[in-house]
């Protein structure tokens, strides 16, 4: 089969680019024929055939567009603006972009499916054309389109236009039909997984790669809790500093390494200072590879969302076998359980605090390691959602 998988954003960075990233590869590794379409500010090199559409970050000297990529809320590659901040020509510059590398791929690689992630104005476009198409909803769409008016009309168009809409869960599902007005037999679920062939427990040298990220580290031989996600509000960092001004206060003394990056960085940082934490690392953002070994050396993952679709940090984490401590938001509800670690109330930072000193103090993650990966595999296989796509797939082309 022939698939073109489609997106408002690059291939790394942020949830969504790491899901579009790994399905590619994964239907390569099954024998499909795919492409991609993405936005960046340089083409990536992958093993599945990529075309960016490359936007100014005021350091790369080839782009199609002169600004940043646009976002919903933010994104920690993008220093541009939100999609509701575009003025009408940068607005109409992006479609018409878009609108020429789909006419292009089309009439070039033919693909007998296109697969656009994210409920947004692409799709706009497809619904011009006469080939079959289905989305994939990530969550963030939804406040984009309740928040920015003048995009309705075109992202309504495109969501209606699809054969099939998939959702990560069953209360994104019942989101999107009250606020699409979608067929409730279009929209099915389809639940998101992790590659517990790179996610796995895995013997790291501790110490070495505690010093590769912070040289002047004295100890490391510590309790280590450990942040992945963007830094925005919507993650709750900001929760887990004010835990952290309590926890360190412990005997433990756990240190704090922050994976990630986004608009909130310097703030968060700021933050940091303010509450006098000397033990809070912020590393950036990070490749899987480095991931892999940050899960595996944490004693808790902690996931303070205020609001998240899904969570694939939580299962990540989870398949590396760490506990993770989550916020009540909507994702973690369906991954995280008492037999892998807990759920508090969103901006409870008493209640962090409390639960990162107890797994530390009690050796939690010893007790469910390997539990905790074998969890992952029975109920969140990524080649099991990679088979789900592929029958959606089926059942959208025409008979």
């Amino acid at each position: 089969m022939k698939i073109y998988q489609m997106m408002h954003f690059p291939l790394k960075g942020a949830g969504t680019g790491i899901y579009v990233d790994a399905l590619a590869s994964s239907l390569i590794k099954r024998g499909h024929h795919v492409r991609v379409l993405c936005c960046d500010h340089y083409t990536p090199n992958k093993q599945y055939d990529v075309e960016a559409i490359l936007f100014n970050n005021g350091e790369n000297d080839k782009y199609d567009l002169d600004y940043d990529f646009p976002v919903f809320a933010s994104h920690p590659m993008s220093k541009g603006k939100k999609f509701g901040e575009l003025n009408q020509d940068q607005k109409e510059a992006y479609i018409q972009a878009f609108r020429r590398k789909i006419g292009q791929e089309i009439s070039g690689f033919k693909p007998d499916i296109i697969h656009v992630h994210h409920g947004w104005v692409i799709a706009s476009v497809l619904a011009e054309l006469n080939i079959p198409y289905v989305i994939t909803l990530h969550g963030t769409e939804y406040y984009a389109f309740k928040k920015y008016k003048e995009y309705q009309e075109p992202t309504l168009r495109g969501i209606r236009g699809a054969q099939i809409i998939m959702a990560l869960t069953e209360q994104e599902r019942k989101q999107a039909i009250g606020a699409y007005g979608i067929d409730p037999q279009k929209i099915i679920i389809v639940k998101s997984g992790t590659d517990t062939d790179i996610f796995r427990p895995l013997e790291i040298n501790k110490k070495s790669l505690l010093k590769s990220y912070a040289p002047a580290l004295s100890r490391t031989d510590v309790p280590v809790v450990l942040f992945g996600g963007r830094l925005t509000a919507q993650k709750g960092l900001d929760t887990l500093l004010k835990a952290a001004e309590i926890y360190s206060q412990e005997k433990e003394r756990p240190i704090t390494l922050i994976a990630g990056d986004g608009d909130l960085r310097e703030q968060s940082e700021q933050l940091a200072k303010q509450l006098q934490l000397d033990d809070i690392y912020f590393l950036g953002n990070q490749d899987h590879q480095q991931m892999v070994k940050l899960y595996n050396i944490a004693d808790v993952v902690v996931a303070p969302s205020r609001f998240e679709p899904f969570g694939l940090v939580a299962l990540e984490a989870l398949a590396c076998g760490t506990p993770v401590i989550a916020s009540k938001a909507e994702g973690f509800r369906h991954t995280i359980n008492e037999k892998v670690g807990c759920l508090i109330e969103l901006d409870d930072y008493k209640a962090l605090s409390e639960k990162v000193t107890t797994f530390i103090r009690d050796g939690f993650k010893e007790k469910i390691k390997y539990k905790s990966a074998a969890y992952v595999k029975r109920n969140f296989s990524w080649a099991r959602t990679v088979s789900h796509i592929e029958s959606v797939y089926k059942r959208a082309l025409p008979h």
